[in-house]
């Protein structure tokens, strides 16, 4: 049996490595301008964040990194302002404190751009809506600036799924190296860069660690993070050569990343100061919208759904890591579901015997093989295994690893008007899954005190018009 817990509400994030300076990262952006003057250091230098610890640098910026402990061993207990401020975007405003200049050319450029287009704002919030709670959870954890809960709207409007020609993916553009650096794990089932919680875990991660190598400097971790830490320490010293100021502001840097900060800063500023510049902020409730259930071993994402009474494209919405339509068998998951389904989900994994929590087996293709023959043989359809393995097409290679759905089983048994009767074996999770009810529901319905209250020969309730 598994063990499952359901983990207080927490979210993603994963660092960006250092792009050429043409390259195409942030296809989600908005209008860019130059120039600017300088400006004092953006962030006053706080306690080193350090999750990993640089073992020599190179003059190419090259270097070794190791875990070292976390930061966040000394986290302070946040003043939650749930009560006071029922719009969660206003009351992570009221958290910011980064200070922005008001009048920079480039700043004023970003929050022209978002006062001309509030549409914008108003999509990326539908997106951010599931996960913005959980990553304002984890960044309070930190002790980190609350702006860095805005990072995804620069990165990647909030899209989850998003995907550059950088190669970056997900809410935080995470290059595949970065995130592995930084613990994210790859495999043909899983990628940890579209995992919100680990991602977002991994994001703020490298975010400490850059804080800690520019001597806590946040303007200039916030530029490596777009361009890279090796990109802006050359700026730097350029600077301190030439006799210039060595701060944001005053480097010599691609044109994303001088417009990086700017938008993030422009957008802060709005936030704060909505009546002032006469924005209408988006309403995202103050309250968690996701749980995350963890469970060991590999789960069936339909199976899982079904038996948290949670649509089965929303589950795959809210966990798009998962390639296939079931979890990695390399690692334990932690599943993201809706907050009033994540009970009924945890009861119905701890119900389910371990031979039950799959309904596809694993295959590997051989020399011959074609998916009709593959489909023949295992009692299924090309349909049903090309949707189980997201393939395109129908072509396959030897030595892949495919799931083939399971044949399907007799017709179970049935209820009538609404009542069924238990069979030696049942349980109620099987029996949710059967009537398409949730374990929550059949424990009200017949006034149960729990999920093992069960015997052979009972009467269940399992439709709310039965009786």
């Amino acid at each position: 049996m598994r063990r499952l817990c359901i983990l207080s509400s927490a979210l993603l994030l994963a660092g960006c490595q250092a792009m050429p300076a043409d390259s195409a990262r942030h296809p989600y952006g908005h209008q860019e301008t130059g120039g600017g003057q300088a400006h004092s250091q953006l962030y006053p230098k706080a306690a080193a964040y350090s999750s990993l610890k640089v073992h020599s640098k190179a003059a190419d910026g090259g270097r070794y990194y190791s875990k070292v402990p976390h930061s966040s061993d000394n986290r302070r207990n946040p003043q939650h302002a749930e009560a006071a401020q029922p719009n969660l975007w206003l009351a992570l405003a009221d958290q910011m404190q980064l200070d922005v200049p008001l009048d920079h050319p480039r700043v004023v450029a970003q929050r022209n751009w978002y006062l001309k287009h509030p549409a914008y704002l108003r999509s990326v919030s539908e997106r951010a809506r599931p996960f913005l709670y959980l990553i304002k959870e984890e960044i309070e954890k930190r002790n980190m600036p609350m702006e860095l809960v805005l990072l995804p709207v620069v990165e990647s409007t909030f899209d989850p799924k998003a995907y550059s020609r950088g190669h970056a993916a997900g809410l935080w553009q995470m290059l595949q190296g970065t995130g592995r650096n930084f613990g994210l794990h790859y495999d043909s089932w899983y990628d940890g860069r579209y995992d919100i919680m680990a991602s977002t875990r991994a994001a703020l991660d490298y975010l400490e660690y850059l804080h800690d190598f520019f001597d806590g400097d946040w303007s200039h971790a916030l530029a490596a993070y777009n361009s890279g830490e090796g990109r802006v320490q050359k700026a730097i010293k350029a600077n301190r050569r030439q006799g210039k100021p060595t701060d944001y502001w005053s480097l010599s840097l691609p044109k994303e990343t001088q417009n990086y900060l700017p938008k993030l800063l422009a957008l802060a500023d709005i936030l704060k100061h909505p009546g002032h510049y006469g924005m209408d902020v988006p309403e995202i409730p103050n309250r968690p919208q996701l749980a995350v259930v963890e469970v060991e071993g590999q789960v069936d994402l339909n199976m899982a759904a079904d038996l948290a009474g949670v649509n089965r494209g929303q589950l795959r919405a809210l966990n798009p890591a998962f390639k296939r339509t079931a979890t990695s068998p390399a690692r334990n998951a932690e599943i993201l579901v809706p907050v009033r389904h994540a009970q009924s989900f945890e009861l119905a994994m701890a119900d389910l015997p371990e031979q039950d929590r799959k309904s596809f087996q694993r295959y590997q293709v051989r020399g011959g093989d074609n998916l009709g023959l593959i489909a023949r043989r295992h009692g299924t359809s090309v349909d049903a295994i090309r949707q189980a393995n997201n393939l395109r097409g129908t072509t396959i290679r030897v030595g892949q690893m495919l799931m083939v759905p399971n044949a399907a089983r007799p017709a179970p048994a049935t209820a009538e008007d609404g009542v069924y009767l238990v069979q030696a074996g049942d349980s109620l999770s099987a029996i949710a899954s059967r009537f398409s009810v949730t374990i929550s529901d059949l424990l009200r319905w017949n006034r149960l005190s729990d999920q093992h209250s069960l015997r052979a020969g009972q009467k269940l309730i399992v439709s709310v018009n039965s009786g």
